[in-house]
This record gives structure tokens, C-alpha cells and sequence, in this order.
């Protein structure tokens, strides 16, 4: 039997091949840019658009449009595996624009009706909102806070939180934060029910008496004091609020809340995290989802993570994370705090955060490097510098107003620009100990109140700013850098003007996740 498979194999085997041999081809292979679509003209390489106003792009096809079928769609350019938004299924895309803030790749795709071959065009398509681009000026005017917004075009809207919403918010600016897509809450429908709004770009405006959410695109009320809370706080005394990558902080008499996207406390602080008898400085520096704060009792370090509910103090002492020395012993305590801050580097990336002190009793100045991401894991890191002693005479002790130079992680990548509140601004450079004395000298008669580097790597957002104020008016005054130095190309760039009293500024351009 096993004898007859392998002759009845062997004959069919000589079919198929003999078939083979005689078959001269009888196929016709066409040339793929002659029945492929070709898109002729009418698409750009880049575009940038504004929420709620159209996108029109009308490209021109090289044979009848109505030959094809028609996709537009776009995903974020730098998260990989997201789901696409469709914008449009027509050849000419008339597109609301209703997607967030940020940078999208945009595809055009049209595919032939009957042999469905298509052709592609890719575009960068940069989204933001009205107020997606420009400086958010923290005033104090009347009694009252609110923020004036310099535009893309450079045009001051003032007051936009009272023209918006019809109110503003009572006391004296602190502070103020935005985060791209960290907010979520609850929308009342009329019908009694509740629909879950996620993952929405919010801003977060603090003042001493009082702190209000705020939408991210359109700067709409979202929550006001008495709704931002699992439980109220029995004491109203907001020290400030910070956006972290799973949502935000706030610092209220002497205590600190998260709003994490994580837990049940949606849209709402939820409870106060312990302070183990701790009087928090009102200074914080952020790094991931990590909050290094200052206890000015002991006069030393502490965090907190958003998911952790207890505070951490434990430091690794001059070690790399392969060789860690005893948790358990801090670097510094009884020291009083000059300076703390993050230095940025794109996006939710930032570098190292600095911090200054002055032990009280020797006198003696220092300065830290600490990896505030780590406190997540429970400790807080030292990079290594062990406390770099800075002289009593450099200027950098006695600033008033401080910034960091944006850049990557490695030691001492950065200068700390200050000003003793007067109107000159200089720098100090750790790794050589110099410092660059009036780098900048404003007119007379203006006091110093913010500075800061813009800096984005992925952007190339490289921006030094210097907000003044005088005679109850604020000034903006903007400067480029001279290539990667920490020196500014004199005179300014652009120059603003409003009024009120300014106390800082937070800049957001197009791609802005965050602000520090």
C-alpha cells in the first residue's frame, strides 16, 4: 500500500512541475505609481492650529476624486501605541479642532475604490489652545488675584479669570500650575446623573486666602475651594499647589493633599498626608510623581509620593545606586532654607533639583544635588556632591529670587541665576564656584520678582524671562541665550507691559505637560 502513495505522489509531483515548466506567465504586473492614488499638491509638511477653530486643508489628487476613498487621522507624535482620532472622511479636511493641546502626527490617506492601493502624507500638526501658548502673569490688583495672559502674538488679556468666570480670587498671588491631562471629575447632567470627564489639562491658581481649578483650554471654572475636596479642610490657609505626573498637591496649613487619578478622590483633594510634627516651608520641587519639601523645624529635607501615604526623611548618604550606604541618616539637618528648585529638561523629564542651605549654627553655606524621583522608593538621594561648601561672600547666599539654567542630569550642568530682589540678575556657576555678576540691569527704580529659564531639549524652547514690577505696574521682559552658554543676548527680545503688582509667571507653550 505505502508502495502505490509514493507512485500516485511521484505522479502528481510530475504534474504540478511539468505544469510549471509550460506556464509562460500569463500575468500582467503593473507599475504601482500608475495605479496607486497620487496626491498631487495641497498638503504641507507642518501645521499649527487652535482648539476650537478650523483646520482646512483641501489637497489635489491627480485623477478624479471620486475615484477614492478618503481618511484623515491623527495620533500624539511622542506616545508610542496610542489610538488614532479620526478628524474627517472626506478628500478636503474641515476640522473643528477638539483635541488637546500638544504635537500630533497627522496622515492623509486615500485609497482606490477597486484596487485598493493608497497613498500617504504625514504631517506634524502642533494643537493649542487660545491660551495654549504664552505667559500666565500671577497678579495682585484691588485686593484681589488674578492673572494676566500674553498670547502668541504678544497681546495682553487682562484679567482673564474675572472676564472669564466673572470673578477673581481674593488675597495675594502664590503660585499657580498646569498639567496637560492629569484632571479628572464629574459633570452634573440635567437628568441628575453623573458623566466622567477624564484625563482633561487643568490649571490650578493659588492665593493666600484662596485656590480655584480651572480648565486647561478654555480657563472656565471647574471647582472652587468648597468643591475641591473629599473633605474640607476645617482651616483655609493655602500655602501653594503643584502638578506632579499623576496629578497635583496642594500645601494647606501645614499639611499636604494630592489629587491622584489613581484613587477614588476623583477631582477632589483627598485626606491630608501626616506631617510628624514638621512646619513645611512653603517652598516644593517636583520630579515624576515625587514632592521634596522643607521641614523648617529640624531645618532638613522631606518628601512625599502622591500613592504614599506617610512622609519620607530617610536619605542614602554620598553613594550610587549600586552602592548604597545606610538609609536612615540625613545630609543636613538645623539648617535654614536659601534655595530650592528643579531644574527642567522637556516634557515631564526634569534634571536634578538644588538646594542651598545655611547651617544655623556654623553659618556655613552648602549646596546639594538630590534625585527627588527616588522618594517613591522611599529615600531621598543624594547624587553624590556630599554638600558643596559655597563662600559666605558669593552673592548667591543672600538672593531673594532664583532660577536654574534647564538641561540633562549630569553634575552641576546648570547655573543658579538669582537677584537680591533689586533690578540686576546674576548668576552663579557651581562646578568652577564663579559667578557673573550683572548679567542683566534693569531700569532703575524696578524690583526683581521672578526669573526663569524656559527651557525645552525636544522643543527647543530656550527662553530667558525677568518679571519686574514698579510703581504698582508689572514688566516682561524676554531674552535669548547665546548658544548653550548661561548668558542672555542683550537687549531684550520683547518687552511687556501691565498692571498690578506680579508675583511670578508660569510659561506654556504648544507641547507643555507640565509646569515645575
Amino acid at each position: 500500500m505505502k508502495q502505490i502513495l509514493k507512485y500516485i505522489l511521484a505522479v502528481i509531483l510530475t504534474v504540478y512541475l511539468f505544469g510549471c515548466i509550460k506556464d509562460t506567465g500569463n500575468y500582467e504586473y503593473l507599475d504601482a505609481d500608475k495605479v496607486a492614488p497620487t496626491l498631487v499638491s495641497g498638503i504641507n509638511d507642518s501645521y499649527s492650529a487652535i482648539s476650537m477653530e478650523k483646520l482646512v486643508i483641501d489637497p489635489t489628487m491627480g485623477a478624479d476624486e471620486n475615484l477614492y476613498d478618503y481618511v484623515w487621522y491623527a495620533y500624539p507624535a511622542l506616545v508610542v501605541g496610542t489610538a488614532c482620532d479620526t478628524l474627517g472622511r472626506t478628500k478636503k479636511l474641515d476640522y473643528p479642532v477638539t483635541l488637546l493641546s500638544g504635537t500630533y502626527t497627522l496622515i492623509f490617506k486615500a485609497t482606490d475604490k477597486i484596487n485598493k492601493t493608497s497613498v500617504y502624507k504625514k504631517s506634524l500638526l502642533t494643537v493649542s489652545s487660545i491660551f495654549g501658548i504664552g505667559y500666565y502673569i500671577n497678579k495682585y490688583e484691588n485686593g484681589r488675584t488674578d492673572i494676566d495672559f500674553v498670547d502668541r502674538n504678544g497681546l495682553i488679556n487682562k484679567n482673564i479669570l474675572k472676564q472669564i468666570n466673572g470673578d477673581d480670587l481674593p488675597g495675594k498671588p502664590i503660585r499657580s500650575t498646569f498639567e496637560v491631562n492629569r484632571f479628572s471629575y464629574y459633570v452634573v447632567n440635567a437628568d441628575g446623573t453623573k458623566t466622567k470627564m477624564t484625563f482633561k489639562p487643568a490649571v490650578l491658581v493659588c492665593s493666600d486666602e484662596d485656590m480655584r481649578i480651572y480648565h486647561g483650554e478654555s480657563m472656565k471654572l471647574l471647582k472652587s475651594w468648597d468643591e475641591a475636596f473629599l473633605e474640607k479642610p476645617a482651616v483655609k490657609k493655602p500655602q501653594g499647589v503643584w502638578a506632579n505626573t499623576m496629578g497635583y498637591m496642594l500645601m494647606n496649613n501645614n499639611s499636604v493633599q494630592f489629587i491622584n487619578n489613581n484613587g477614588s478622590n476623583v477631582g477632589e483633594f483627598g485626606y491630608p498626608y501626616p506631617v510628624n510634627n514638621m512646619k513645611l516651608n512653603s517652598n516644593a520641587t517636583v520630579m515624576s510623581s515625587s514632592v521634596m519639601v522643607y521641614d523648617d523645624n529640624a531645618g532638613e529635607l522631606a518628601g512625599y509620593h502622591a500613592q504614599t501615604y506617610s512622609a519620607v526623611k530617610n536619605a542614602v548618604v554620598k553613594a550610587s545606586p549600586l552602592t548604597l550606604a545606610p538609609v536612615g541618616e540625613a545630609y543636613f539637618t538645623n539648617s535654614d532654607l536659601i534655595y530650592m528648585g528643579t531644574q527642567v529638561y522637556y516634557a515631564t523629564s526634569a534634571g536634578r533639583s538644588y538646594v542651598i542651605v545655611k547651617n544655623r549654627t556654623t553659618n556655613v553655606f552648602t549646596l546639594w544635588q538630590i534625585g527627588v524621583s527616588n522618594i517613591q522608593y522611599g529615600y531621598i538621594y543624594d547624587y553624590g556632591a556630599g554638600g558643596l561648601v559655597i563662600p559666605a561672600s558669593a552673592g548667591v547666599t543672600s538672593g531673594k529670587v532664583f532660577a536654574l539654567k534647564g538641561g540633562t542630569s549630569t553634575a552641576f550642568n546648570t547655573v543658579i541665576y538669582y537677584s537680591s530682589g533689586d533690578n540686576k540678575v546674576h548668576y552663579f556657576n557651581p562646578a568652577n564656584q564663579t559667578e557673573k555678576r550683572d548679567l542683566i540691569t534693569l531700569p532703575a527704580g524696578e524690583e526683581i520678582t521672578y526669573i526663569e529659564h524656559s527651557y525645552d531639549f525636544y522643543y527647543k524652547i530656550n527662553t530667558f524671562v525677568v518679571l519686574s514690577n514698579k510703581g504698582g505696574n508689572w514688566v516682561l521682559r524676554t531674552y535669548d541665550l547665546e548658544g548653550a552658554t548661561p548668558d542672555v543676548i542683550l537687549p531684550e527680545k520683547t518687552i511687556y507691559n501691565g498692571t498690578g503688582l506680579a508675583k511670578n509667571l508660569i510659561y506654556r507653550h504648544a507641547s507643555t505637560s507640565l509646569t515645575y
